[in-house]
């Protein structure tokens, strides 16, 4: 069955969606974008039939069955209480909101309407996340115990970008940081104590941010930063061994396992350069079945990953807009 797809956003990561949309045997029958000519310009990309603005307007399309909100990070809530309110299943892209209150709200909203809802992590989709948790189910080092990760890219430093806007809800760990901390969780369990530092903005957002936490299996370092060139690696260990997780680890094209006194075994990953795909699929798979809510973007982890950062967030002072209220 052929899901028509709308995309709330039109930035870099809305335009390979809908390529993975369209790969996926999907179509993409309406975009939306709070300046009409960027819309346009996008369905004039990709061939699609409606470009509306603002956003809300793609969801008066009886055509769509299902939306990709790739809002501003500070829009996500509120777009997909307008998806829920009409009664559209949608996927969020990451973050799901800027903090857990909000993404609660939406979930609770979701369930009494009945409706799918999903975060867009896709890192937990990829295939080498999934032979990860294979080779640890192995027991091939023991069990993990320790995670160390960094996700580290420079970006334009200009104030005025989305990633360094606090009405935005920029900043490093919402952008970043949310994957080493999704990882974590899936890794080791919830976070059960967690203590940071960092560098903030002259806008408020935190620029570079190192965390130590602890978690129900164990203990997890990392850092984010879009001032550091520290790359995007991640490794667990155990206590018979360690796991390499090849960069970008949020996509990773290999993983190297090192077992204590066994040979190092390469392996590389069939399939992970089908990125967003595996999104889509499991969209797809889910509204075909359904189910309202994913096993493996489950909500009551993206729910617990929030709560991590929200208190990350607020040691460091990180500077959150006022969110706007949800209106019916």
């Amino acid at each position: 069955m052929t899901r028509r797809w709308g995309i709330m956003g039109t930035g870099i990561i809305a335009h390979a969606f809908a390529e993975a949309i369209r790969a996926e045997g999907g179509s993409v029958v309406a975009v939306s974008s709070a300046t009409p000519a960027r819309a346009q310009r996008f369905a004039a990309a990709h061939g699609i039939p409606v470009a509306a603005s603002p956003h809300g307007d793609l969801l008066r399309h009886r055509d769509v069955e299902v939306v990709y909100i790739a809002t501003t990070n500070e829009r996500h809530h509120l777009d997909a209480h307008a998806c829920i309110a009409a009664g559209v299943p949608a996927l969020v892209e990451k973050p799901f909101a800027l903090h857990a209150p909000a993404a609660r709200a939406v979930l609770e909203a979701a369930s009494t309407a009945g409706l799918f809802v999903a975060e867009a992590m896709w890192t937990r989709l990829q295939p080498a996340t999934q032979r990860l948790h294979a080779e640890l189910a192995s027991g091939v080092i023991g069990e993990p115990t320790a995670f160390q990760a960094s996700f580290g890219v420079v970006l334009n430093s200009d104030p005025w970008r989305r990633w360094r806007s606090a009405a935005l809800g920029g900043g490093a760990l919402l952008d970043l940081g949310v994957y080493p901390a999704t990882l974590a969780h899936d890794l080791l369990g919830p976070a059960s104590r967690v203590q940071a530092t960092g560098q903030l903005a002259d806008t408020g957002v935190d620029l570079n941010v190192a965390v130590v936490a602890e978690h129900e299996r164990g203990s997890a370092t990392w850092r984010c930063s879009f001032i550091e060139a520290s790359g995007v690696w991640a490794t667990v260990a155990g206590a018979d061994g360690h796991i390499w997780i090849g960069e970008p680890f949020h996509h990773a094209p290999s993983l190297t396992v090192h077992p204590r006194d066994q040979p190092v075994r390469h392996l590389p990953i069939d399939g992970h350069e089908l990125g967003y795909r595996y999104e889509v699929r499991e969209v797809h798979r889910c509204l075909e079945a359904g189910l309202l809510e994913s096993s493996t973007l489950a909500h009551a982890d993206t729910l617990a990953v929030l709560e991590m950062l929200d208190e990350i967030g607020a040691q460091l002072g990180v500077l959150r807009p006022k969110l706007a209220p949800v209106t019916s």
